[in-house]
């Protein structure tokens, strides 16, 4: 069995002889960067992600688009909910869709064709709360909740109409990375912001949106990864998201309080990602050999190995050392061994 057949198994919940590890990083300082206008960062990334192929060889790739989050919209004439109406794509778009095939192409040269990659996909939620900071920062800068929450509240509808013409041209973008054949499906992010969007307002502004968005991933490859995001302990409605038709559930396991066997129950028995907290102060940046190392057997002994990745809640903190990283995968594959002895 290939690697890629081993990881597919994994992630469809039928039982392997190894214990799969998934990890990533942002490779920049400020991941919220212009790489479109500012190709330094693109360069950058890439040598970020050819050191870590280099240093971790990974079960399977989650793509960090650092520099490429976003979008080019007319963020700059929306001063309120109410201009959502007429969102539109600015004449950048052609050119940012093609440079985002440029970097899915060159990562996808830095991890061969052995190894199972997932192109990273923001919300369009993610994408309008992140870029009304940046383009409206004066207005934001003592806001008590999130500019997306805030905007909602203020004009859902309106809103709607913003969300879906990202959803639109997401849409387009997975059909020339996915559909393409470049990667092997989307890693897609999503959040309520700290439980700011209440789930009827979610269900029925912004659920159809990222469910189309799914639904066009999962009409050209079948496996799919949904990450639930509590980024610096952010909260979710995990609720919201238990039938969103992901293959693979990455949540904040730390953050929500919900633990890798719990939420295996809650999103149906599929694939799992996580255990670990992603912060500076978590185990896994500062904890001892033996912590972490007791703590991934924690989780086997909770959660079994069927459909079980070792992960975190979010993309690793830049202080983590690399070196509890490799704990983490000696562990795994000590656990591995004792799978294929026992079966």
């Amino acid at each position: 069995m290939d690697r890629k057949e081993l990881v597919l198994k994994t992630f469809h919940n039928e039982p392997t002889n190894k214990l799969l590890v998934g990890f990533w990083h942002h490779f920049l300082e400020d991941e919220l960067v212009d790489g479109f206008h500012n190709p330094e960062y693109i360069k950058q990334n890439l040598e970020g992600a050819k050191k870590f192929k280099e240093e971790f060889d990974p079960d399977f790739v989650k793509v960090m688009t650092d520099g490429l989050f976003f979008m080019p919209f007319n963020y700059e004439e929306m001063n309120c909910a109410a201009d959502f109406r007429n969102f539109k794509a600015t004449d950048e778009m052609d050119a940012y869709l093609e440079k985002c095939v440029e970097f899915a192409k060159a990562t996808r040269e830095i991890y061969g064709n052995d190894v199972l990659m997932f192109y990273n996909i923001f919300s369009p939620t993610f994408q309008i709360n992140h870029r009304m900071n940046q383009t409206h920062a004066e207005k934001y800068k003592d806001a008590t909740i999130a500019p997306i929450a805030q905007l909602i509240q203020e004009d859902p509808a309106a809103m709607q109409v913003g969300l879906d013409v990202i959803a639109d041209y997401t849409e387009k973008l997975i059909d020339m990375v996915v559909g393409a054949g470049i990667m092997d499906g989307i890693y897609f992010s999503v959040s309520c912001f700290n439980r700011e969007i209440v789930p009827e307002v979610y269900k029925k502004y912004v659920e159809p949106g990222e469910e189309r968005i799914i639904a066009k991933a999962n009409s050209l490859k079948p496996d799919n990864l949904l990450h639930i995001c509590g980024w610096r302990g952010n909260l979710n409605n995990l609720s919201i998201y238990t039938d969103y038709a992901c293959s693979v559930i990455n949540w904040a396991v730390h953050a929500e309080g919900v633990h890798v066997a719990e939420g295996k129950k809650m999103f149906h028995n599929k694939c799992v990602i996580g255990g670990f907290g992603n912060n500076n102060t978590d185990l896994i940046c500062v904890g001892s050999k033996k912590e972490i190392q007791d703590y991934v057997e924690q989780i086997v002994d909770e959660a079994g190995t069927t459909g079980v990745i070792i992960g975190a809640d979010c993309t690793l903190h830049l202080d983590t050392p690399d070196e509890h990283v490799h704990w983490v995968y000696e562990k795994a594959a000590e656990i591995s061994e004792r799978l294929m002895k026992n079966n």
